[in-house]
């Protein structure tokens, strides 16, 4: 496994380098989400907005798919939703 970028060798590895940036990405947006009280809730929303406009600016950049754009949408929604709900399990008003 190559650390300074280079293209992963096979599906074993890109399954390892995905595990891992889903725990950092659930981790990062839960340390966000969390210190955002009634106060700053606008930081955590606009945190949101960024994560999903690089998204698709990314997606747009790399002249992906609609295919692999949409998959990619769909990903980050869940992931947003999957950090929300880990941090509010009962619902977040």
């Amino acid at each position: 496994m190559q650390i300074d970028g280079g293209k992963p060798t096979n599906i074993a590895e890109l399954e390892g380098r995905l595990v891992v940036l889903e725990i950092v990405a659930m981790t990062s947006l839960a340390l966000v989400i969390g210190v955002c009280d009634e106060g700053n809730a606008n930081l955590g929303r606009n945190v949101l907005y960024l994560i999903r406009d690089a998204v698709a600016n990314k997606c747009e950049e790399l002249a992906l798919s609609n295919t692999a754009t949409s998959a990619a949408t769909t990903y980050v929604e869940e992931l947003l939703q999957a950090a929300a709900g880990s941090l509010f399990p009962n619902g977040h008003e």
